[in-house]
This record gives structure tokens, C-alpha cells and sequence, in this order.
């Protein structure tokens, strides 16, 4: 891709997130590989100008898998984005009106110290070395194009992932002792249960997760810091919602977390 394509798509997505509107279409040539999708998002990250408080990592389709030669994509997860619920209770969401919303039932690594990988990359053991904790969450998953994850990863990549926020609730009790299928979730809409799985519903479990993350961000000269919060990725799928909606996560050994999902305002 050119500078110019990289750019006027990039300046679309960042000016429609912070007028809070929605794109009615893909803001130019959708990028041909994942290499020139995180450019977009790279560029998108200098033209944004907010903190980055960390990032989530999403599965890629298995049949798109080939033929982007990757199994997950991640985004971007600005630090005024993040709601911390550290005992519980209830926090805001907001989404874009008109574009794509959705709730997702999600395990959060926080970082105790940074994670920079050595020249052998980074392995299992070093992330739980690093890990201060795995705690119940949520994704906000927003984007002022509704038919974002219709286009494909390409396009969710070039869109900070398709992220709007994370919230952070209270850390898994013996979760580093568990088996992932003992890691359970569930998610609420509006009071009835849109869906429930564990952490094995992350394939690998998060672990595998924030490997691939690490690799991803070492690859693009970035690298994981003390205090960042990683979405591991979806564990009971993906939930639309509108302003108005109440979302609810529910997992074991936690306390739940209400979430109410109100319009994204301009900034």
C-alpha cells in the first residue's frame, strides 16, 4: 500500500471515532495482507494521540487462517477506555451509534512487569511469569462501520481491532491452578444468557494467547508494559447490543460485573 492509501484510511477511521460517527463504507482499498492492515492501524495509533493502556487479541476465522497465514489479529485499547470493577458491580460502555456494537465475555491478563521478548521470542513461561493475574471481563467491541467484521480481519485490524474498551473485574480466584475447562463465563443480555463456554473456548487457552501477542507487538517494535490489560480473546461469542442494552459477566470464581451500553459521545 502507498502512504496516501494508508493514510486517507487511517485519518477516516480516527476522524469518525472521535466525532462519534458512523461510516457508511470501507474508507478506501481494503489492504491485501495483515502486514499492510497493521501499518493502518499503526498509523492510526500516531494520528489518535491517546495512551495506549494495552490490547486484544481476536481468532481469525479458520478458513481465512491460510490464506492471511495467522490464527489471531489484535487492537489497540486506549487507557481512557478502560473501566476497572475490581470487586464487582456495574460500568458504562459506550458504542457507536449506527455502526457495529457488541458485548464479549472475555479473560483479562494484567502485567505485573513488562514482557519484552528475547531473541527465542517469548515462551508460556515467561507470560505467567509476568502475569499479575487473569480477571473476569468484558470487550466493548465497537466501530463506527457497522459492517466491519462482515468485510473481514483485514478491515477489523485497520480499525483498532475493532475495539472501543475493556472492562477489567475482578481477578479469577486459583486461576493460575485451574484447568481451562474449569474457567467458566457466561454472558447476560438484557437478562437472558447470550451465551456461556471457558477458557478453552480460546484456542491454545489465554496463555496461547498472549504468546501470540507478544510475538505480534516484537514484530511492530512495540512490547507488553508493566500495568498493560490483554482481552485474551471471546469465550461465549459475540453479543450485539445498542445504547439501552444491559450486559452481565458472569464467571466462576468472581464476583459479576453489570455493564450498560450508552451512546459513544464526540471528544
Amino acid at each position: 500500500m502507498t502512504a496516501a492509501e494508508i493514510e486517507k484510511i487511517a485519518s477516516a477511521f480516527v476522524t469518525a471515532r472521535r466525532r462519534a460517527e458512523k461510516l457508511e463504507a470501507f474508507p478506501g482499498a481494503l489492504p491485501a495482507t495483515l502486514a499492510d492492515a497493521y501499518r493502518v492501524q499503526e498509523r492510526a495509533l500516531a494520528l489518535d494521540g491517546r495512551p495506549v493502556a494495552g490490547w486484544k487479541v481476536a481468532g481469525i476465522r479458520p478458513d481465512l487462517r491460510p490464506v492471511l497465514g495467522a490464527d489471531r489479529l489484535a487492537g489497540p485499547i486506549f487507557a481512557d477506555n478502560v473501566r476497572r470493577l475490581p470487586d464487582g458491580g456495574r460500568a458504562e460502555a459506550a458504542v457507536y451509534q449506527g455502526g457495529f456494537a457488541a458485548l464479549e465475555a472475555e479473560f483479562v491478563a494484567v502485567f505485573a512487569r513488562d514482557l519484552k521478548p528475547g531473541p527465542a521470542g517469548v515462551t508460556a513461561d515467561a507470560v505467567l511469569d509476568a502475569l499479575e493475574g487473569l480477571h473476569a471481563g468484558s470487550e466493548v467491541a465497537s466501530s463506527p462501520l457497522a459492517s466491519l467484521n462482515d468485510i473481514g480481519p483485514l478491515a477489523v485490524v485497520c480499525d483498532h481491532g475493532n475495539n472501543a474498551g475493556a472492562i477489567v473485574g475482578p481477578l479469577i480466584a486459583d486461576w493460575r491452578n485451574l484447568p481451562a475447562e474449569q474457567l467458566a463465563s457466561r454472558m447476560l443480555i438484557d437478562g437472558q444468557v447470550a451465551g456461556e463456554g471457558t477458557a478453552a473456548s480460546v484456542a491454545g487457552g489465554p496463555v496461547a494467547a498472549l504468546v501470540f501477542l507478544a510475538e505480534n507487538l516484537r514484530r511492530r517494535g512495540r512490547h507488553l508494559g508493566k500495568g498493560d490489560v490483554v482481552l485474551t480473546g471471546m469465550t461465549t461469542g459475540i453479543h450485539p447490543v445498542k445504547p439501552g442494552s444491559l450486559g452481565r459477566i458472569e464467571f466462576a470464581g468472581a464476583a459479576a460485573c453489570d455493564i450498560d451500553v450508552v451512546v459513544a459521545r464526540a471528544r
